[in-house]
C-alpha cells in the first residue's frame, strides 16, 4: 500500500527533469523500502544514524537548484508513509520518519555533488520555477 500511494504522488509531482520521470523513479522504491524494512527487523535504526548525521530539515534545502529528482522522491515516499504507516507503526514510526529522512538525504547530497548545475548562475531560478510548479500541484490536489 505504501507503495501504490508513493507512486501516486510521486505522479502528481511536476517533472523538474528528465531523471525525475516517476516512470524512472518507481524502480528504486523496492529498494528504498527493503533498507527501511530492513532497519527496523534488525533494529539497526539508531545505528544507522549514528554512523550518518542527519539533519532534520526540509530536504529542497539540499539542493541549490531544485531540480534533483530525489527531492520529489523522497518527499513524496514520507507522504506516502505517513498516510499509510503511522497509525500502524505507533512510536517506531518517528524513528522510521528519522531514518528514511536519512537515507533521503545521503542520496540526495550523493546525486548534487555530481550535477553538473551545481553552482550555475541560474540555479536560483529553477528553484523558483519549481517552487511555483510543486504549489500549484499541491493546490490542485
Amino acid at each position: 500500500m505504501i507503495k501504490q500511494r508513493w507512486e501516486a504522488l510521486l505522479r502528481a509531482e511536476p517533472i523538474a527533469s528528465p531523471l525525475s520521470n516517476p516512470d524512472t523513479l518507481v524502480f528504486l522504491m523496492d529498494e528504498t523500502l527493503r533498507q527501511v524494512s530492513s532497519a527496523l527487523r534488525t533494529r539497526s535504526v539508531k545505528t544507522g544514524l549514528r554512523a550518518h548525521a542527519t539533519t532534520i530539515a526540509p530536504l529542497q534545502g539540499k539542493c541549490a537548484c531544485g531540480i534533483n529528482p530525489l527531492l520529489a522522491y523522497y518527499t513524496t515516499g514520507r507522504y506516502a508513509l505517513r498516510e499509510v504507516a503511522e497509525d500502524k507503526l505507533g512510536l517506531a514510526f518517528n524513528e522510521v520518519l528519522v531514518f528514511f529522512h536519512s537515507i533521503a538525504q545521503k542520496d540526495i547530497q550523493a546525486l548534487c555533488g555530481v550535477c553538473c548545475n551545481r553552482g550555475a548562475e541560474d540555479c536560483s531560478q529553477r528553484r523558483h520555477a519549481l517552487t511555483v510548479a510543486r504549489s500549484a500541484s499541491l493546490l490542485s490536489r
